[in-house]
């Protein structure tokens, strides 16, 4: 093959594996973008998501107040109490009386941890017996106090507020907290205060499978002039060159 012919041939063949390469891209990018719609319109936003624990924790929506969108603000108290989430109230408005199990999960956590109840709604806690005895013993918004037991009932009418914190006084150490939010006017956080989403791959540009398309595609091209100007300045293969 003379050196006409080869340049012909290489130049050909660069061609192809662009136009191949641009069309992979250019398919993958589509399939990716028809996902990242797929990925929009279903479970991620209109699902479980935004549907979820926040929502209902958060209660009813616009009848609330305290200048927030998001989850109800409880101050902190509720960090690193038992078995509580954030955006995880119970929004048990609507009912005349709620109860509150006292020593739930391995006895030494309420449930609900937080409840937001209306005003004047009754609240009964429940001594399960597990974990040993109890109280539930008002630390802000209101003033009552049960006796340390670990069987029976306590109730209370709520009002005051418009957060309730409360703990068992022999193992709030140990995390066993709660809190009830009074009527509508209670204090929520910022809705841009809430964690971070994951970034979605299909928000970064351009998707990866193009890119590594692409790359494939400069080095194949890179090697093609690399081969072609050694030919043009030394007028041999390299696999030829020495041979009879």
């Amino acid at each position: 093959m003379n050196r006409r012919e080869f340049l012909m041939t290489a130049g050909g063949t660069a061609g192809v594996v662009t136009a191949a390469a641009g069309s992979a891209a250019a398919q993958a990018g589509g399939n990716n973008t028809t996902g990242g719609g797929n990925a929009t319109g279903g479970n991620a936003t209109g699902g479980n998501a935004s549907g979820g624990n926040a929502s209902a924790g958060g209660g009813g929506g616009g009848g609330s107040g305290g200048g927030g969108s998001g989850p109800i603000d409880y101050g902190g108290w509720l960090d690193g109490a038992n078995g509580w989430s954030e955006g995880s109230t119970v929004d048990a408005r609507g009912k005349k009386k709620v109860t509150i199990k006292v020593g739930a999960g391995d006895g030494y956590a309420f449930d609900p941890v937080a409840i937001h109840v209306d005003e004047g709604a009754t609240v009964v806690w429940e001594w399960t017996g597990q974990g040993g005895a109890h109280n539930v013993h008002a630390k802000q918004g209101a003033s009552f106090s049960s006796d340390i037991q670990s069987s029976g009932t306590f109730e209370w009418k709520a009002t005051g507020g418009p957060i309730v914190t409360y703990q068992c006084d022999p193992h709030a150490s140990q995390g066993m907290k709660g809190a009830i939010a009074v009527g509508s006017n209670v204090p929520r956080k910022s809705a841009t205060a809430a964690a971070a989403e994951p970034i979605d791959p299909h928000e970064m540009g351009v998707p990866l499978q193009p890119h590594f398309v692409g790359v494939a595609t400069i080095m194949m091209m890179l090697s093609t002039l690399v081969f072609t100007f050694y030919l043009l300045k030394y007028g041999e293969s390299p696999n030829t060159k020495g041979g009879t």
